[in-house]
């Protein structure tokens, strides 16, 4: 009932554009409805209690789980309704005559981390991309693919601006329109299904769709149907690419094995599948939680710290998806069981500190969606494309786990707010300088 108020309202009676919410009311539509009620009804179909991450069925555990997501939506609803009817003024965003020439120099810089890292990005093509480096730390893995590699990203999305704005008839506008194709080409060579997880490249190509083309995606409507349609029919579908295992050179010689692929684990058997575990993880935190204690911010801090590498911080927790992985199994499961599972953000509140978590999570959640809302309707484009991308982003992040969630979302925003703004001081105070100097 809740999700369906929401709906209506987002529906009917929101003003602003808020794809981002849109995102929330499918994730909790799929994840906490339709998966559940499949899975719950295979349980009994089959006459096996086991549920897809091997946990139990137990009916307290799964009405105890249903209410305290039906306590977290109502709490982030009135809570972003509270947030939304604030009045915001919006700050004109500042035109810089020299864009033609930063989008050529941050070019030249795009080209060099390209060919610096081009042993590295041909790896991914010849291995499968959820093959582990394990000469690699995951903290300088994530700072070259979620940060480094993705600096192009934002260059092209400024060049688009710049086209959008810019005399059709100047010179600048060819020039930019030559620069905008091939910064998109090395974009796609550098973030594709072969070289990236689904997660991060949905929120990428569609961010791009948005900028060239916005009428398809520019009104709420659109983008519930858009989002609702994708993770029914095209995640699963790229899901058959980006995990079957198979590295290029095999897909390329034997293209069957995308068909065996999808026959084997067709889009149908998707939502009873650990695609869509979020709602029985849930479950089994709180199962653990009445075993044992709660985290009281341990687990949290994991997350949050992210980029504290563990040879600094040799007790870091493990993630909380991998925290629940083990309880599973250690107690459902065998030596060989898989434990890097999925846990959603509502989870994530309830094993840091209980009821008090599912509401300060809720409460939290609704600001930043708040906050990503008044980006989307401002005029800084790359604040539109951080909010834009989080919309997209925002199905992996409250599917979970947090520390993966928020880790990829805040080296996206260092690669669309930070980095150019950086850029950007550094040039205008050099240029202060020569200025003062003559």
């Amino acid at each position: 009932m809740a999700i369906f108020i929401m709906t209506v309202f987002y529906v009917f009676k929101d003003k602003r554009y808020s794809p981002i919410l849109a995102a929330y009311i499918v994730f909790n539509f799929l994840f906490f409805i339709i998966a559940p009620m499949l899975q719950i009804h295979e349980v009994f179909a089959n006459n096996d209690l086991k549920m897809p991450t091997k946990l139990i069925y137990k009916d307290h555990l799964m009405i105890k789980t249903s209410i305290f997501i039906l306590i977290f939506n109502i709490v982030f609803f009135v809570s972003y309704r509270y947030f939304l009817s604030r009045k915001v003024v919006l700050k004109p965003y500042f035109k810089d005559k020299y864009l033609p020439i930063h989008l050529l120099i941050l070019f030249g810089v795009c080209l060099l981390i390209f060919a610096l890292n081009f042993d590295h990005i041909t790896s991914e093509y010849i291995d499968n991309n959820y093959k582990v480096n394990k000469d690699v730390s995951k903290s300088a893995l994530l700072l070259k693919e979620k940060i480094v590699l993705m600096i192009p990203f934002p260059i092209f999305l400024l060049s688009v601006y710049y086209l959008k704005k810019a005399k059709k008839k100047s010179i600048n506008y060819y020039a930019i329109i030559v620069l905008s194709i091939l910064l998109l080409v090395l974009l796609l060579a550098i973030k594709n299904p072969l070289t990236e997880k689904r997660n991060a490249l949905g929120p990428i190509y569609l961010t791009i769709i948005f900028f060239l083309i916005p009428k398809l995606l520019n009104t709420n409507f659109k983008a519930l149907i858009f989002l609702f349609f994708s993770m029914i029919i095209i995640f699963p579908t790229i899901s058959l690419i980006t995990h079957s295992g198979y590295s290029l050179d095999q897909l390329r010689a034997k293209p069957k094995l995308l068909l065996y692929q999808l026959k084997n684990h067709g889009i149908s058997n998707t939502f009873t599948t650990l695609n869509y575990d979020a709602f029985i993880n849930f479950a089994a935190t709180i199962e653990y939680v009445e075993g044992d204690r709660l985290s009281y911010g341990e687990q949290l801090s994991g997350g949050v710290f992210f980029f504290v590498p563990r040879k600094i911080w040799t007790n870091k927790p493990i993630s909380s998806g991998e925290f629940i992985g083990e309880y599973l199994k250690d107690n459902y499961g065998n030596p060989r069981s898989f434990t890097n599972l999925s846990n959603p953000y509502v989870s994530e509140g309830y094993l840091n500190f209980g009821l008090l978590g599912v509401i300060l999570f809720a409460i939290a959640l609704a600001y930043f969606l708040y906050i990503m809302v008044i980006w989307l309707n401002g005029f800084d484009p790359l604040k539109i494309a951080a909010g834009f991308y989080a919309s997209m982003h925002m199905i992996f992040f409250l599917r979970g786990d947090f520390t993966n969630g928020y880790a990829f979302l805040m080296a996206t925003f260092i690669v669309l707010l930070v980095i150019p703004k950086i850029y950007f001081l550094v040039f205008r105070a050099a240029m202060k300088k020569t200025k003062t100097n003559v």
